[in-house]
């Protein structure tokens, strides 16, 4: 009798693959981690190259209508031409002659008090066409009123200063025409549009929440006004100042038409000398002194924004 062996059928080993290590996982990581932040650095620097590259041309005119001017007026300032056409005297005798002469300096100052009181003017005309623009009207009629406040820069700054001196002269040629106040309401008429805009936008960028939360803490009206929608919209005043003030000080169109020969603006002085041949060099040497004028401005009426606004100022 056959003996019945159970034959046992060996299973087949089951061949696992072996799993990587930690230290292998995160080695490998690690390299992704650098492959991937490699491809971003190069993306970020092809991007940044594409857009720096559309920039040249920009800088190209930049230096050549800006930069090369500047210092061609910064290098005549300072050189005296002798009789020989190709040799040059450094001296500051120019600037000396400027501030020894008590008439350009009250010119000087004349200019600059006419300038900031045409913006003073123009801050306290524009900031409610402002206000009314962004929180008062919609938005269709806001987008009209912007359109009759930009349209005097489409007409030429020319023809705006001969038809506001034929008014003038129509009006009171005595009082407006040749007069410090005439002066100064032709300079607030010209450049209004840059007091307006500035603070149109910082107003439009008012937090609406703010106010409402302001009047449901039991704030009146004109505290509201005061607290919040005045300081938030102080960048733009002092920024519609900066552009006011600086372009009003340096304009020449509007005090040859309505100074009518009796009023003298600094930029009639630069003026004469350059384009008269009286002296290139003293010309040039106004023109850098109220470059450095106009630098001031711009820094302090920067810091009191700064200061105004709650923020740091110099950081």
């Amino acid at each position: 009798m056959k003996k019945n062996t159970d034959k046992v059928k060996k299973e087949p080993k089951k061949t696992t693959k072996k799993q990587p290590s930690k230290r292998k996982n995160h080695k490998l990581m690690r390299k992704l981690k650098k492959y991937e932040a490699k491809i971003k650095a190069q993306a970020t620097h092809f991007r940044f190259k594409s857009w720096a590259s559309l920039s040249y041309p920009y800088i190209i005119l930049m230096i050549i209508l800006i930069v090369l001017p500047l210092l061609i007026v910064l290098l005549y300032s300072i050189i005296q031409a002798t009789n020989n056409a190709f040799i040059f005297r450094f001296t500051f005798d120019n600037f000396n002659d400027f501030f020894s002469e008590s008439s350009f300096v009250l010119v000087l100052v004349n200019s600059i008090i006419y300038s900031f009181f045409a913006t003073v003017l123009a801050a306290l005309l524009g900031y409610p066409v402002a206000y009314i623009m962004a929180f008062k009207v919609s938005k269709l009629v806001s987008k009209n009123v912007w359109i009759l406040v930009t349209l005097p820069i489409w007409i030429n700054m020319l023809l705006r200063t001969i038809g506001l001196s034929i008014v003038f002269a129509i009006v009171g040629e005595d009082i407006l025409i040749g007069t410090p106040v005439g002066i100064i309401l032709a300079l607030t008429y010209m450049f209004l549009p840059f007091m307006i805009l500035p603070i149109y936008n910082s107003l439009e960028k008012t937090d609406h929440n703010l106010l409402e939360a302001s009047q449901d803490l039991g704030a009146s009206s004109t505290k509201t006004f005061w607290k919040v929608t005045f300081r938030f919209s102080l960048p733009g005043v002092f920024s519609g100042f900066t552009l006011m003030m600086l372009s009003a000080m340096t304009s020449l169109i509007v005090v040859k038409y309505i100074g009518g020969g009796k009023s003298v603006m600094i930029s009639n002085i630069i003026e004469s000398y350059f384009y008269r041949g009286a002296n290139f060099a003293l010309g040039a040497a106004i023109s850098v002194i109220l470059g450095i004028i106009v630098l001031i401005i711009i820094v302090v009426l920067k810091l009191l924004g700064r200061w105004a606004t709650g923020k740091k100022i110099w950081d």
